[in-house]
């Protein structure tokens, strides 16, 4: 299949450029940034999805090379981060971005469309919820997301023989992503204090291995008509569970100490003001400690149900990514000296 990937550079994109260049699908990816964490592929161009002129820059290389149309579009570019984004700019890119993707696949006739979405869609339900939660985001990147959510389901309305796959994963860690788990294992290693709350709670968590064989699954999924699946690892597991796994390792200790979380968040408030005094992403803000001890209860028996099959233990990824976190903590020691 000629497959067209957006946000190639990005800690998913470009690990689904490998795989599905491996497979022996025809791959090129575009990223506004050329930055990646891991091995850029060849094969990805610098560009903005918000501009139509870039998009068809990527087309008339790819059909140049390959002498081929374009078939799919796997659209995992997106705007992310909890800290440094403004609520426009989350829009910019996840809502107005998506429109001028699907312009463009409009314009080429191109029907098959997997769309990265996020569970932020849902907001924090209270208890599991699977594909049939409302809709309820809480914060602008689920608000964004489900925008351009809409746009694609919109999108395929207008012609039934489109076919759109939107998968929803849940927080995706691994090694070379910064993100929530690291901050985590982070916090174990260095300084491993306090826990919020009692760790019942149930956090929902993804690989990146898992999140990378559910998208080429889903490729044998694709139809005619709209389809919806949530990402997440089994089994569910509560926060204490996740730490215990990460304490598990060499070099990781649960914390001694649980703080209610009314507690954490005030503690957290002491940090917000020179964080946003000078613009840092500190450890420990208001926002973290209230995310930390909140249930995240996604459930994603549906793509099982369709025949998927995780691969690889929720043990097996924390371990490679906490191997994986020791030695980039040593890398960074070693640099500072």
């Amino acid at each position: 299949m000629n497959i067209f990937i957006t946000g190639s550079n990005g800690f998913v994109g470009s690990r689904m450029m490998w795989n599905l260049d491996q497979a022996g699908h025809n791959v090129v990816g575009i990223d506004i940034s050329p930055d990646c964490n891991t091995q850029a592929h060849p094969k990805t161009l610098i560009g903005d999805i918000r501009k139509i002129r870039d998009l068809e820059s990527v087309r008339g290389s790819f059909e140049l090379e390959n002498n081929a149309e374009l078939g799919l579009i796997l659209h995992s570019a997106a705007a992310k981060h909890d800290f440094g984004i403004k609520r426009g700019e989350y829009f910019d890119h996840n809502k107005y971005g998506t429109r001028t993707l699907l312009e463009f696949a409009e314009k080429n006739k191109i029907k098959k469309i997997i769309y990265l979405s996020t569970v932020s869609v849902f907001g924090h339900p209270k208890g599991p919820a699977d594909e049939t939660a409302p809709y309820a985001p809480d914060n602008p990147y689920g608000e964004s997301k489900l925008a351009g959510e809409e746009l694609c389901i919109r999108w395929q309305e207008k012609d039934p023989e489109r076919e759109l796959v939107v998968l929803r994963p849940t927080v995706i860690y691994g090694p070379h992503n910064f993100a929530n788990m690291y901050k985590l294992m982070d916090t174990m290693h260095r300084r491993p204090i306090a826990m919020v709350g009692k760790g019942d709670h149930v956090k929902s968590v993804v690989s990146l291995d898992t999140i990378a064989d559910m998208i080429t699954f889903s490729l044998d999924l694709l139809k005619p008509g709209f389809q919806h699946f949530n990402c997440v690892d089994e089994p569910y597991l509560s926060l204490r569970e996740l730490m215990e796994l990460i304490a598990s390792q060499p070099g990781f200790k649960m914390p001694r100490l649980k703080i209610p979380q009314p507690v954490a968040v005030g503690i957290g408030r002491i940090f917000d003001i020179p964080g946003a005094l000078l613009g840092l992403d500190l450890p420990v803000n208001s926002d973290r400690m209230r995310k930390l001890s909140t249930a995240t209860d996604f459930r994603a028996s549906k793509i099982r149900e369709a025949g998927f099959v995780q691969k690889k233990s929720i043990a097996e990824s924390i371990a490679e990514m906490c191997t994986w976190y020791l030695e980039h903590h040593k890398i960074e020691k070693g640099a500072s000296k």
